[in-house]
């Protein structure tokens, strides 16, 4: 586990506390678990993404590379970012015991419906690797108290742009693809495109 410095911006004590702003004037806290591509891949993804909002004329911008990610375990969304669950989430993200694996996406595809089709990295095998990630994450979840009951299906992907259209799936000339060693405890600030990377956890060989 690696902890990392922004971890005290929303929680009590530490030398970086700062003062906060009303609690209804603080964006929403979308707090989860994820997957980060290799900075490269990051770039490279997003370079695609550009490509494919021009060939497709979507009305959305790409996601900056900075904020491409693959979630592995969504744990809610808070106005205020509760201590009690946020160190509940860590306890159970160290028990985590699966090894580095393959990331691999092959096609870019539209998910959701309606107006809101977010285009997204997708690979028609499922990424098993991550998926058993994700069924450790539910176990330990469980077990802190804070998990709910039952547990949505998880269909590992990354997204390039939201408020897309539907367009057919795309098969990548090369898929994108990198080994994931690590996965991380993300606080997304809502409408700021901030990433807050609490802490890090290695995936061991």
């Amino acid at each position: 586990m690696k902890n990392k410095d922004q971890l005290s911006l929303y929680l009590s004590g530490g030398s970086s506390s700062r003062t906060l702003p009303p609690i209804d004037q603080r964006p929403i806290s979308e707090l989860y678990f994820a997957i980060l591509p290799d900075p490269e891949i990051a770039a490279k993804s997003h370079k695609l993404a550009g490509n494919f909002h021009r060939r497709y004329r979507f009305f959305a911008k790409p996601r900056k590379a900075n904020l491409l990610h693959v979630t592995l375990y969504t744990i809610g969304s808070f106005r205020y970012l509760p201590e009690e669950t946020v160190f509940a989430a860590m306890e159970a993200a160290s028990k985590v015991r699966k090894p580095s694996c393959s990331v691999v996406f092959d096609r870019a595809v539209s998910f959701g419906n309606g107006d809101n089709r977010p285009l997204v990295l997708w690979n028609e095998n499922g990424n098993a690797e991550l998926k058993a990630i994700y069924q450790e994450l539910v176990d330990a979840m469980r077990l802190t108290g804070i998990a709910p009951i039952k547990e949505k299906p998880v269909e590992p992907h990354m997204t390039l742009l939201y408020q897309g259209h539907s367009v057919p799936d795309i098969v990548l000339e090369e898929p994108v693809t990198w080994t994931a060693k690590d996965f991380v405890l993300i606080n997304s600030l809502q409408g700021e495109s901030i990433h807050e990377h609490l802490c890090y956890w290695t995936l061991r060989d």
